[in-house]
């Protein structure tokens, strides 16, 4: 028996990812530019290319978020107390 992966459609806008919730097979996404295997795989794509609409496999979404900040400011190491 051949299984299918359920895919969730993600809007990026201003660093913010949510669930649209809308849901792909993964037939459908996986030649996408925007397919996405994880978050962290999320969070490259939206930082090369910028806002927009990405697929995310179901179980990988945070269950406890409805919303995800997918930029991370850079700490800069001059800026850091001295121990």
């Amino acid at each position: 028996m051949i299984s299918t992966q359920s895919f969730d459609e993600i809007r990026v806008y201003a660093g913010v990812a949510e669930r649209t919730g809308a849901h792909f097979e993964r037939d459908t996404v996986r030649r996408s530019a925007t397919f996405c295997r994880s978050l962290s795989e999320l969070m490259r794509k939206v930082r090369a290319s910028g806002d927009g609409v990405f697929y995310l496999p179901v179980k990988i979404w945070p269950a406890d978020a409805e919303r995800v900040d997918v930029t991370k400011r850079w700490l800069v190491l001059s800026s850091l107390p001295v121990a």
